[in-house]
């Protein structure tokens, strides 16, 4: 199976030459690795509930959907299927691939979550301080020291890659309930991401970044869905 053996290159390089595809063969490769996706997250929530079962660790608690209880159905599925899909994958996947824009975008991103989920900034605070930023970088990243960038971009793909995969595992631990016990075992809760999180950043490199939206939507969006339906 050729998914097999990039991701062993993905794995070891950070990297993927992205192929050209038409619109049928880039259905077929997000269906695969949707398979792919779903058959390692069953594989996570097998090593969480035998654990579990075992009381060596207690499944967390969510407090984001607590967070969203307020909103009605059809709000909560835009907000978890539509918007924060796109918002991640442009933070935590576009600046896989070097550019000026992708850099500064990467950035915002980066910086926008971090306030938000460590500090007790408001929102709006939070997105102005990103943006300062951002422009920041973007001002750095002048014509002259594109060549240098771009170098240092491409002679660090694995580490760029790696960092990029566990700010979006880490950050998701906030998602949660913070105690003691969930941080000594941080590793099994940001697992399900990590996961999640290396299939994206194969699909934005092997195809661009839109079908690495449509596979985190449609991952996100099978549980509230089925919630909405059976109600």
């Amino acid at each position: 199976m050729n998914e097999l053996k990039n991701i062993r290159l993905l794995i070891k390089s950070g990297f993927l030459p992205q192929e050209k595809r038409n619109l049928k063969e880039t259905i077929f490769l997000g269906l695969k690795l949707y398979l792919i996706l779903t058959l390692l997250k069953a594989l996570c929530f097998g090593i969480t509930l035998f654990l579990d079962y075992h009381n060596i660790f207690d499944i967390p608690k969510r407090i984001t959907l607590e967070k969203l209880s307020n909103y009605t159905p059809l709000t909560k599925v835009l907000m978890i299927v539509i918007i924060a899909p796109i918002i991640e994958e442009y933070t935590y996947r576009i600046g896989l691939l070097f550019s000026k824009r992708n850099i500064t975008i990467t950035i915002i991103g980066i910086s926008y979550f971090t306030l938000k989920k460590l500090s007790e900034f408001d929102r709006l605070y939070c997105v102005l301080i990103a943006l300062g930023i951002g422009i920041s970088i973007c001002l750095i990243l002048n014509h002259k020291r594109d060549d240098l960038f771009f170098e240092i971009w491409k002679t660090n793909r694995r580490k760029i890659f790696y960092t990029l995969l566990l700010l979006f595992s880490f950050l998701h631990i906030t998602d949660y309930e913070i105690t003691n016990k969930l941080l000594i075992y941080s590793p099994i809760v940001m697992l399900p991401h990590f996961v999640a999180g290396f299939i994206y950043s194969y699909a934005r490199l092997s195809s661009g970044v839109i079908l690495a939206i449509c596979i985190h939507s449609f991952n996100n969006g099978i549980s509230p869905l089925l919630v909405i339906i059976t109600n």
